[in-house]
This record gives structure tokens, sequence and C-alpha cells, in this order.
């Protein structure tokens, strides 16, 4: 029986030490937060994703503004609309160009 006894506290000590129940442990070390409900870090991201007003990410919200203020976001883009809207040449013209 005192066997038993003996097995049954060294399992006990053991699976307090390797539970995630913190009731056992000092809380000076580590404060509390208000927060902490259970879920990881990611699932309470998701939560707030979810509850949030905006269904955009930061990225959508800049191009978005980028596109609506009719600007050209880049250099190249710029120039590929100057391109597009030039009208080709003739080949009088690329002649006197090339003459100059």
């Amino acid at each position: 029986m005192s066997d038993k006894g003996l097995l049954a506290s060294i399992c006990g000590f053991i699976k307090g030490l390797f539970s995630s129940d913190k009731s056992c442990c000092d809380d000076k070390s580590t404060p509390a937060s208000k927060d902490n409900d259970g879920l990881t870090g990611v699932e309470r991201y998701i939560r707030n994703k979810a509850q949030s007003g905006s269904q955009l990410t930061g990225v959508e919200k800049y191009i978005r503004k980028q596109l609506s203020d009719n600007k050209p976001l880049t250099g190249v883009e710029s120039y590929i609309r100057n391109q597009a809207s030039a009208k080709p040449l003739t080949g009088v013209e690329r002649y006197i160009r090339s003459k100059g």
C-alpha cells in the first residue's frame, strides 16, 4: 500500500510540473493580462480582425488610396501611360528626329 501511495504522490508531483494550470505557481513573476481569456495570440488577433469594422488590410487601403488620387504609382507607370497616349511616329518623323 505504501508503494502505491508513494508512486501516486510522485505522479501527482510530475503532473503538477508539466500541467498548464498555473495556480500552483507564483503569480508575482508573471503579471496577469486583462486580455488573457485562454486564447492564443493568433486566436485573439483573428477575433479582433473579425470584430473590427474594416475588412481591408493596410496594404489594400494604401493601394485604393493611391488609385483614387489618379496619380501614377511609379515612374514606370507614368512612362507607360505617356507612351500609350502618344501617337506612333511616321517614318519621316523618325528620320528627322534621328538626324536632328
